[in-house]
């Protein structure tokens, strides 16, 4: 009886050992991107709650407030694309990728800022005080039209 035996050549491990590296490159790189990616979408949610009155997790985790939560998520999701911008156009280098994302979504958490104050002093009223008002109010969907606008537009410009 003979037992097989298995023969493995210099190519075949080679190719097995790059897979095995690039795959653990890219899961590192993964978790970097992702804590940028959290810090800049803590600091973001931070930025919202310093310019909206009243607390942010209380609003909407114990009262539901739609208006705030609205705001909040588009908030998020501008941030979110501008970051994801910045990973994807970073030619696979991590470095760069996580200098452009933490760079441009520190900007994007800026203008997004700028974009709500500047629409507060546009609209009469106080935005923030309608943004988290609970009755429903459509400066609430130009509000995060506003926001997802600037997240576009700051995404646009690192292509």
């Amino acid at each position: 009886m003979t037992v097989p035996t298995l023969t493995v050549t210099t190519n075949e491990t080679e190719v097995a050992v790059d897979t095995l590296n690039d795959l653990v490159k890219g899961m590192l790189s993964g978790l970097g991107y992702s804590a940028i990616g959290l810090v800049l979408l803590a600091v973001g949610y931070k930025v919202i709650d310093a310019l909206l009155p009243g607390d942010l997790g209380t609003q909407i985790y114990t009262e539901r407030n739609a208006n705030a939560a609205l705001v909040v998520a588009a908030g998020l999701v501008a941030l979110g694309a501008i970051v994801t911008t910045a990973i994807v156009t970073s030619d696979e280098e991590f470095g760069r990728g996580a200098a452009n994302a933490a760079g441009y979504g520190l900007l994007g958490v800026v203008l997004l800022a700028v974009a709500f104050v500047v629409m507060d002093r546009l609209t009469p009223g106080k935005l923030g005080v309608i943004c988290t008002s609970e009755e429903r109010h459509p400066a609430v969907y130009v509000t995060m039209a506003t926001l997802l606008t600037v997240g576009a537009i700051v995404s646009a410009a690192i292509s």
